[in-house]
């Protein structure tokens, strides 16, 4: 702490005086106290002691004369303040206590700059309390405002989550049960398609028993006033082949299996068992086999029109014909020589000397290929 006269520090090795009232500290060389007088003085008097600014104070509230005190001397005044100075150092006198001196006199100056020091002392005080006291109060009002804040955060957090937990586990459990159904489903599914399998499989079968006894003769042009009957006639002759009026069941022209397609209607030929139908195909095969630079052709049949090659198959259904429409085209791909119906089935063969190959599905190319 600095001396409030000299406003130099005050070691603990000097000698000073404190105010009982403002609490600064003097050197007893600023009050023009010796070092005998201030050993002299009792430690009551030096807990009672008001330095010169107080007792100015002190003594213009208490008077009502408003002369301002000159030449006051600091060591009266202290004097007059407690009067057990005297009785405790009766063996001095005034004069050897205190110089009455230009140097000892307290002007008016002195003390300004003291009151100024001490209201500046009062006003930092002040101002400092008051900003500790506004800046405690704003603290505590933003901790108040953020705790409710905080706490409302927190509780919508927990509401939101316990909501996104309810939905999830009841989409958990939502998908567990479609999983389970799925799993119902996949499985019937699988049982249908072997049920599936195995019907298509008997409808094949009973297409081919159906059509056993039919041919089909395509690519044969049409006219207006045909009789598919005389035709097949015509074709039976051709090929050297008898067959009586009461073995042909019918002998008419099919729809299309492609309406956009170009391709005259095919005649099915239906006779009395397959036997005959085989005979038939036989003839044929025979016939193409000894002319090979002349097939059977439209002329043959006795149309008068441009020739053109004809066919004579045996009556596939619609998913036979497309199978071997597949057949041909990957046995023209892959180079296999030999591609034929028989019996409703499809067969190809590499070479001569190599075995054939039953086509049942588009499955069956797939691994040849």
């Amino acid at each position: 702490m600095n001396c409030s006269a000299c406003n130099k520090k005050i070691l603990r090795t000097d000698r000073c005086l404190e105010c009982n009232q403002c609490h600064l500290k003097y050197h007893i060389e600023c009050l023009n106290l010796k070092k005998e007088q201030f050993t002299a003085l009792t430690t009551e008097y030096k807990s009672k002691w008001m330095c010169p600014s107080c007792t100015n104070i002190t003594k213009r509230k208490r008077s009502s004369v408003n002369t301002p005190v000159q030449q006051t001397l600091v060591p009266l005044v202290e004097n007059s303040m407690n009067s057990s100075l005297e009785n405790s150092c009766c063996s001095l006198t005034d004069s050897q206590l205190f110089s009455a001196n230009d140097d000892n006199l307290v002007t008016m100056g002195k003390i300004s700059t003291l009151l100024d020091k001490k209201l500046n002392n009062y006003l930092s005080d002040f101002v400092e309390s008051f900003r500790k006291s506004l800046k405690d109060d704003v603290k505590n009002l933003v901790q108040a405002e953020m705790y409710s804040m905080v706490q409302q955060l927190k509780h919508d957090f927990t509401v939101t989550t316990n909501f996104i937990c309810d939905e999830q586990s009841s989409l958990k459990q939502e998908i567990e049960n479609k999983s389970h159904i799925i799993k119902h489903l996949e499985s019937e599914t699988l049982r249908f398609q072997k049920e599936i399998n195995v019907l298509t499989n008997r409808l094949t079968s009973i297409e081919k028993i159906s059509r056993n006894k039919n041919l089909e003769i395509q690519l044969v042009p049409e006219s207006r006033n045909e009789n598919p009957m005389i035709l097949f006639r015509n074709l039976c002759k051709t090929v050297d082949l008898q067959i009586d009026d009461e073995n042909i069941h019918s002998c008419r022209r099919v729809a299309k299996y492609e309406t956009s397609s170009n391709r005259p209607r095919n005649i099915i030929v239906t006779l009395i068992n397959p036997r005959l139908r085989d005979q038939v195909l036989s003839a044929c095969y025979r016939y193409n086999k000894a002319h090979k630079d002349n097939p059977l052709n439209t002329n043959d049949i006795g149309l008068h029109c441009e020739k053109r090659k004809m066919y004579v198959t045996e009556h596939l259904s619609p998913e036979c014909k497309a199978l071997h429409a597949a057949a041909r085209k990957f046995a023209k791909e892959k180079k296999y020589k030999y591609v034929w119906v028989k019996y409703g089935r499809i067969y190809i063969r590499k070479e001569d000397t190599a075995a054939c190959i039953h086509i049942r599905n588009m499955d069956c190319l797939k691994k040849l290929s």
